[in-house]
């Protein structure tokens, strides 16, 4: 069993603590695999493992991510959660319940429990939106009245009251998704599973359902526990994320921190999308810090990242000074900050003078030494980028 001390050390130490421990509170967490693997066996008789060590603790009432490139084993671990698949190794526990060990009957009533929201929408096309939502309970065997009570209740908390009676041919693709979203309710289950969700979404429809699902989950106190391959998703609306790479979880930890200060080479790939890269106008002119300092040089670009460990806001008039000698003009570049979870993060590009005695290598080293020791009072980190 965990102990609370465990538990803290897994929120402060982050993805090393977690690669190391599992949470065993199933008071504190819905969902936990504990030591999971998966080996599916070809039809010659070759394995191949779809999951190897896998410990992760799915906290009650948060949103969850799980991202990773095509093919990591990000829908084997969600398929694990309602019984689809079943561990070769370890346990998976639900409330408690080890998902392995249950029957067939028992697997019924978990389901029932585990609302699930699929891609594609798999909605059947000759039924009606109200239709489709109600089909869960019809074959449940629910009475009529309980079942138009729930699925009005469900129509007005997906915003398509309007739409009760269309077919899924007249409606957009994030109408249809409200619909998936619905009938994954019906049943008030304790978590939610997405599969890709939002993949066959444009921007702004994605927005609007990763929005209906934050306050789904504010509202209803649900588990969201959802897989994407897409840091923009994980960003808006995940609580936690844990990235998987070849079947293992690699990292995991807050979004904030994880996207703040990434660990591993492929939590690190998955951000690059989001990075702020120079620009290529921009990156032709500079010459890189490795090479000796141009003769016709006139600035130093700073590469600045702010992790969002830090309590207070980026002091961007404290940093400017910090990088100019004698309050040289410094420019902002390129770059930007973000909030992630009430954390300022992100990364700037900086210019400023070069400093005096730039032509007598040791000196110019000294006081460049200095400058950047000065600016990383004000940033998680600095170092010099190149030179214009």
């Amino acid at each position: 069993m965990t102990h609370l001390l465990d538990i803290a050390r897994f929120i402060e130490d982050g993805p090393a603590f977690a690669a190391k421990q599992a949470p065993q509170d199933d008071t504190q967490h819905a969902v936990i695999f504990d030591d999971v693997g998966k080996v599916f066996s070809a039809r010659r008789g070759e394995q191949s493992a779809a999951l190897a060590n896998v410990q992760l603790g799915v906290r009650r009432g948060e949103v969850f991510g799980i991202i990773g490139r095509s093919g990591a084993g990000k829908s084997t671990l969600l398929r694990l959660v309602n019984g689809l698949e079943k561990p070769t190794s370890g346990t998976v526990r639900v409330n408690g319940v080890s998902v392995g060990e249950l029957d067939e009957r028992g697997l019924v009533a978990l389901r029932r429990r585990i609302g699930m929201v699929f891609q594609h929408f798999n909605l059947l096309s000759a039924k009606t939106v109200r239709e489709n939502i109600a089909l869960p309970l019809k074959i449940a065997g629910e009475p009529k009245q309980k079942i138009d009570t729930k699925v009005d209740a469900l129509l007005e908390l997906v915003g398509l009251t309007a739409k009760r009676d269309a077919y899924p041919a007249s409606l957009s693709g994030g109408q249809k998704q409200r619909v998936g979203i619905a009938r994954a309710l019906v049943h008030d289950p304790d978590i939610l599973l997405c599969d890709e969700a939002t993949s066959a979404l444009d921007p702004e429809t994605t927005q609007s359902i990763l929005s209906l699902l934050r306050d789904i989950n504010q509202r209803l106190g649900l588990t969201i526990v959802l897989i994407t391959h897409e840091m923009e998703v994980i960003r808006e609306v995940c609580d936690t994320v844990a990235v998987i790479e070849k079947g293992e979880v690699v990292e995991t930890g807050p979004v904030w921190r994880v996207f703040g200060n990434p660990q591993h080479d492929a939590t690190r790939a998955l951000l690059r999308t989001l990075v702020h890269d120079l620009p290529a106008d921009l990156a032709s002119r500079v010459k890189p810090a490795r090479d000796a300092v141009p003769r016709d040089a006139t600035q130093v670009l700073f590469d600045v990242r702010y992790t969002g460990a830090d309590p207070q806001e980026p002091d961007l008039a404290a940093l400017s000074a910090a990088l100019s000698e004698a309050g040289g003009r410094v420019s902002f570049v390129h770059g930007g900050i973000d909030r992630i979870q009430g954390h300022a993060q992100g990364r700037l590009v900086v210019a400023a003078p070069l400093p005096m005695s730039s032509h007598d290598e040791g000196a110019f080293d000294a006081r460049l030494a200095a400058l950047i020791a000065n600016a990383r009072r004000h940033a998680n980190h600095v170092e010099v980028l190149g030179y214009v």
